[in-house]
């Protein structure tokens, strides 16, 4: 009788076994689903990046059906060099520039571009496109403009997105709609070498813009286009534009002027726009601080809010009033253009 099987312990055992196969196999199930929710997380955020990459457009820049009379106010703020300090003693009287003297520039160049519906051509106005291209401010490396400068780094920033701010609420209560698309320039980096990674993020002037984006978050009126990319693109009617600061173009001191770099880099990026697919009718740029307008339409340079300086004037550059560029567009291209003067 000792020797007979204990019927209770094999059930015991029994059940022992079937828990242990039930918990390996709720295991083996919990652990497909985390793959598969990682795996849907990993899309996700690639999914999350491309549309950071390619924000939508607001629809009021592509309108289905354009008449001959629907335009597009587009204008550029670029090359602003806030709160740099130009003494007229060390250029012969020919300028000045100061927080002062920037203050009130930047406010006369918004409230004439809110105006400038009434000066332009007879058109429906559908909006305003505003190319924030570059060097808004200068950064702690840019040792020869910043001897002097009005304040620190900080200090800019926070003055300047406060004024910033204040000048696009202007104009979205003339235009109704503002749609910014931002590139940053040479003279807001933080590294003394150019970087080609993560250049726009450890740029003041992209720092800057996402200051005022925030400042400005709570009215629908104004979109934002914040590229970490040189180029920024936008569709126009049924157009591809494209805004770079310009610094991409190399040479512009000889007797060609600017000329031959402009019209080499317009050929080159022209070259590579195509090949991608994606041939661009404009090419909108700052940097250069001259005002100028390319033969059919292919490009576009802007002035700047700060003038003559002494850098400009110790290269013989030719001096041009303070002053930034903007122009009436249509489905047909740039139907006028002019410029404000800020002075």
């Amino acid at each position: 009788m000792d020797d007979a099987p204990n019927l209770d312990e094999f059930a015991e055992t029994q059940r022992d076994h079937s828990l242990r196969r039930e918990n390996d196999r709720l295991k083996s199930q919990l652990k497909a689903r985390d793959e598969q929710l990682a795996e849907a997380l990993g899309r996700l955020d690639v999914l999350e990046g491309i549309d950071r990459l390619h924000p939508s457009p607001p629809r009021w820049l592509t309108p289905r059906k354009p008449g001959p009379r629907q335009t597009t106010v587009v204008a550029m703020l670029s090359d602003t060099h806030w709160d740099i300090v130009v003494r007229p003693e060390d250029i012969a009287g020919v300028n000045a520039y100061d927080r002062t003297i920037a203050t009130r520039r930047t406010r006369t160049w918004a409230e004439r571009l809110a105006l400038l519906p009434d000066d332009g051509p007879v058109g429906d106005i559908g909006g305003l496109v505003l190319l924030w291209a570059g060097d808004m401010m200068n950064g702690p490396i840019d040792a020869a403009h910043m001897v002097g400068a009005e304040d620190t780094t900080l200090g800019t920033l926070l003055y300047w997105s406060e004024q910033a701010a204040a000048a696009l609420t202007l104009l979205a209560d003339a235009y109704g709609k503002v749609h910014v698309p931002v590139v940053v320039g040479n003279h807001g980096r933080q590294t003394l070498k150019v970087r080609t990674s993560l250049k726009a993020r450890d740029n003041l002037d992209w720092h800057l813009a996402h200051l005022v984006a925030r400042l400005t978050v709570d009215d629908k009126r104004i979109t934002w286009q914040i590229d970490e990319a040189p180029d920024a693109e936008f569709m126009l009617f049924d157009a591809r534009h494209v805004v770079t600061h310009g610094d991409q173009a190399r040479g512009g001191g000889g007797i060609g002027g600017i000329w031959p770099p402009l019209m080499r880099l317009v050929a080159k990026k022209q070259q590579s726009y195509t090949q991608l697919n994606k041939p661009f009718r404009t090419l909108w740029m700052g940097h250069w601080h001259t005002a100028t307008w390319g033969a059919s339409d292919q490009f576009v340079v802007n002035g700047s809010l700060i003038g003559p300086d002494g850098y400009s004037m110790s290269l013989n550059l030719s001096p041009e009033r303070a002053q930034q560029v903007a122009a009436f567009v249509n489905r047909d291209g740039i139907a006028w253009r002019t410029t404000i003067a800020a002075d």
